[in-house]
């Protein structure tokens, strides 16, 4: 009803919009109008500039672009993938977010509003050139392992991915803007390394820490907009009084320890939650730590080095809560100048207690060997080893150590045992035959070569001699050595030509080619086992003994002279004991005289019934007494074995005479 029309009439929601959808449709240029629900849908170069006015106070139609105040100004009833930017407070853009219309039939209609991403070029200004995600050519790629021998290097794209019908790509943001889902902070910088921890991928860039969605590895946007939620990553900044670059990040039980050049930091939660919300980063010391050598753990504690000094140090840290200053022991404290300042790389194994150090191009390495029970430390030491060629890498893994070493031209790949996985394929038999190992009631064992670069032969061919020429066998390996220099072979099992067991003899090479060494006077049947590598020399030097006067108290003033020193060995071969002195002097000749002879004393090991190898041990430990006659300070005993065999040294004593006049009493 209306003044001028007093008579009733009749009008609906429909008629009015498609009186309105008629006339814009019919009048406005570069406008189209579709009715949806209880609005209308324009669109067109001009449709953000149509108004509407309606109801006696002009409120009774409302017009949204692409902006609305709030969500409620939203309509039930929309277009499939419209896409509105919700401003909330008007001169902050943190707080804002988009949404987009999911039509439930999937062209218009009724439907729900869904958070999601600033479109491309969303203000239509033509400089809204958001990307939505991170580079793929300038993020970590991926080494595949294709399960057949062969590996490919990808790029962790979204088109690579849908290739091989995988997920395994860097996520784009699904939510927000620039202001509102940042990159995160090592975009634009470099990423010096990867972690996992808590079920997330954790990147170190420069004094950032950032971490991915738990369980979405590839993604480091936040999840929502709107809310905070505990499954966004986590982004700190490391902030210290120095320069806090993280180089190195370790696991640990209480958290996750990064070590800057000048101190080491703790990421831990007090809280059930790992999350933006719980996650704290917290220093807990300033020790100088080397940013080439990454720290190792060692089970229930870590252990790292500084090169500042002349030779390299090596601290081990036990973190016991984020509230107490973690316990530092100086573990080179006792050989100061024995650990390089140039060593590059790291390893360790945890099951066996032991930490290797290595300089990339060099032959040696060192090692730290400790045993604890307990929250005791039992006991440790340092020693070295000289590999044949050069390392290049090392590692540890199902109880062996590995070494790539370039010798002779060639890179090898080479492992060294320290859990012994023995078979019939790499040893020789004593005390019995193969069929004997493992009885209760036989002393049979296998024995392993101790040669380095050992490999078995491929192939074995004998000849026998003849009038210009001996006997001799040409053995095929895997790699060409460059000459004969300490190159031996050991036989495993087998005969030789004349039906005698082959089993632990020993040969020196007597000439080498491509793929082969030769042996001469000897013609090995072609099922011969032999092992072929180099020789090398164990050498054990022991220490300065002094008398317990107390309980953990020594008297090193007092005068104690070493009568001689008891060992107790084990199944072995040949050992060489060298006594030497470490007091000389130089006469006007420049000769040098030592104040006494050397002496070196030989032992052959367990001694066997017949004296070959293929028979049972007459014993299974034997004594051996070194004389001394020495000052316990007068001298330097080293225990060499230079031979192919296993040594075992159960323990030993020494005996000796003991003044303590040398006192100085107070």
């Amino acid at each position: 009803k209306t003044p001028k029309n007093p008579d009733g009439g009749s009008i609906s929601m429909a008629t009015i919009l498609n009186g309105l959808n008629g006339s814009v449709n019919s009048s406005l240029a570069n406008v189209t109008s579709e009715v949806i629900g209880s609005g209308l849908f324009m669109y067109g170069s001009a449709a953000d500039g149509v108004n509407f006015l309606g109801g006696a106070v002009n409120e009774n139609m409302s017009v949204i672009g692409q902006k609305a105040q709030d969500v409620t100004r939203l309509p039930a009833m929309c277009k499939q993938g419209y896409v509105a930017q919700i401003s909330n407070t008007a001169d902050l853009e943190t707080d804002d977010y988009y949404v987009k219309f999911i039509a439930d039939n999937g062209t218009s209609g009724a439907g729900s509003w869904e958070e999601t991403v600033r479109p491309h070029n969303f203000d239509g200004s033509g400089n809204d050139d958001m990307l939505k995600g991170l580079d793929p050519a300038t993020m970590p790629h991926a080494l595949v392992n294709n399960r057949n021998g062969t590996f490919t290097f990808i790029k962790l794209d979204e088109a690579t991915a849908n290739s091989n019908n995988n997920t395994n790509y860097w996520m784009d943001r699904l939510v927000g803007d620039d202001s509102s889902n940042p990159y995160p902070t090592f975009t634009g910088g470099t990423i010096q390394e990867m972690f996992f921890h808590r079920n997330r991928l954790g990147f170190i860039s420069g004094e950032n820490v950032v971490m991915s969605q738990p369980g979405n590895y590839f993604d480091f946007f936040i999840v929502s907009a709107i809310s905070a939620s505990d499954d966004n990553p986590i982004d700190i900044t490391v902030s210290d009084v120095k320069p806090a670059f993280i180089n190195h990040v370790l696991p640990i039980q209480k958290g996750m320890m990064m070590f800057s050049d000048n101190g080491q930091f703790l990421l831990f939660t007090e809280s059930d939650i790992f999350s933006p919300k719980t996650a704290r980063l917290k220093k807990v010391s300033s020790y100088e730590c080397d940013s080439s050598i990454q720290p190792v753990d060692m089970g229930t504690s870590v252990l790292f080095t500084s090169n500042v000094a002349a030779y390299a140090r090596a601290f081990e840290a036990v973190v016991i809560d984020d509230d107490t200053p973690p316990t530092m022991i100086e573990q080179t404290r006792v050989v100061p100048e024995f650990l390089p300042k140039d060593i590059t790389k790291s390893a360790n194994s945890t099951a066996i207690g032991i930490v290797s150090y290595v300089k990339k191009g060099d032959s040696n390495v060192f090692h730290y060997k400790y045993y604890n029970t307990g929250q005791k430390r039992e006991q440790s030491a340092w020693y070295s080893w000289t590999l044949t060629g050069v390392a290049h890498h090392i590692l540890y893994t199902g109880g062996s150590f590995f070494a790539v070493t370039l010798h002779d031209g060639v890179y090898k790949l080479c492992r060294y045992e320290y859990v012994t996985d023995a078979d019939s394929n790499r040893t020789y038999v004593l005390g019995g035959s193969s069929s004997d190992i493992g009885s209760p009631t036989k002393t049979a064992r296998w024995f392993e070569a101790h040669l380095d670069n050992m490999t078995l032969a491929t192939n074995v061919a004998g000849s026998a001699q003849t009038t210009t020429a001996p006997e001799k066998t040409v053995l095929t390996i895997p790699y060409t050595p460059a000459n004969t220099t300490d190159l031996f072979m050991v036989g495993l099992s087998g005969n030789d030509s004349d039906g005698n067991s082959i089993a632990g003899i020993v040969r020196a090479a007597d000439a080498v080619g491509t793929n082969t060494v030769t042996f001469n006077n000897i013609n090995l049947h072609s099922a011969a086992k032999v092992a072929v590598g180099y020789r090398y020399t164990s050498t054990i030097e022991l220490p300065t003994y002094y008398l317990e006067a107390a309980q953990n108290a020594y008297d090193t003033d007092g005068d104690v002279r070493i009568s001689g020193i008891n060992f107790e060995m084990g199944v072995g071969g040949p050992v060489e004991f060298h006594l030497t002195s470490p007091y000389s002097y130089t006469d006007a000749s420049g000769n040098v005289t030592k104040d006494i002879d050397d002496y070196v004393q030989y032992e052959s090991g367990v001694l066997f019934n017949s004296g070959v190898f293929d028979k049972p041990p007459a014993d299974l430990a034997t004594s051996v007494r070194v004389p001394i006659q020495r000052k316990n300070e007068k001298y330097t005993l080293q225990i060499k074995i230079p031979d192919p065999f296993s040594t075992a040294i159960i323990s030993g004593s020494w005996d000796g005479i003991y003044h303590n006049r040398r006192h100085v009493r107070r």
